[in-house]
């Protein structure tokens, strides 16, 4: 009878731990399980993040979402400018609104953004940053909604105006640097007679491309290297 008694008890014993095991590696299942699909979604929205915030020019990245390289004139004005940047609903592109402000003119003036002629066709109406930041930011997000979000559009047409942006969709649609010369050649072929316009290095010379900067979207794309 003790021997019967003694197998019963090693028997729910034996059973009870089979059943202790299968319910931890039941648990681990899950576990490993959820992981899995809660991490993969993560590792997508990043990628897709690195996609957008990267710009491709002359066979390089630039991470345009990453601080710039600029000077403390310029940074002083951050928190306006993405102030600004919200309100126009282009607050991804501030780090980028940065550099257009060190190219233009390295956070110096009273027109620090250089946005002027974008308010009243001419230099020298806006005599206040903040006014001058307020404007660039918004001429910049109506460049680049004219511009269907193309970035490296937007930026040169911020530098040669929005007459840019229809050149560009009667020849091709996208922006290349080729059109930019182009565009250049063209504009300054019609208004060189105006004394508004000198060429300023050997190579615009050479092209005769001495209207605005063709390079324009190279030297905004530097201060993210």
């Amino acid at each position: 009878m003790k021997r019967q008694t003694f197998f019963i008890l090693m028997a729910c014993s034996s059973f009870i731990l089979i059943l202790s095991l299968l319910l931890i590696t039941s648990r681990s299942t899950d576990q490993t399980s959820t992981k899995d699909t809660t991490e993969m979604p993560e590792g997508n929205a990043e990628e897709t993040e690195e996609d957008i915030i990267k710009i491709s020019y002359d066979g390089e990245q630039f991470p345009i979402a990453e601080t710039p390289d600029v000077s403390e004139s310029v940074q002083q004005y951050e928190e306006q400018i993405e102030k600004h940047a919200a309100s126009y609903e282009v607050e991804d592109y501030s780090n980028l609104i940065m550099a257009l402000m060190m190219q233009e003119s390295q956070g110096r003036g009273e027109d620090p953004m250089q946005a002027s002629e974008s308010l009243c066709g001419e230099t020298g109406c806006i005599d206040e940053p903040s006014k001058s930041i307020k404007q660039g930011v918004y001429y910049f997000s109506e460049v680049l909604k004219q511009a269907n979000d193309d970035v490296k559009l937007a930026l040169q047409s911020y530098n040669f105006g929005n007459g840019f942006i229809d050149y560009v969709k009667d020849n091709g649609g996208a922006y290349t640097k080729k059109l930019a010369i182009r565009y250049s050649q063209k504009m300054f072929t019609s208004l060189k007679d105006s004394g508004h316009y000198t060429c300023r290095t050997p190579e615009e010379a050479e092209l005769n491309a001495c209207y605005g900067d063709f390079n324009y979207v190279g030297e905004i794309l530097k201060y993210f290297e």
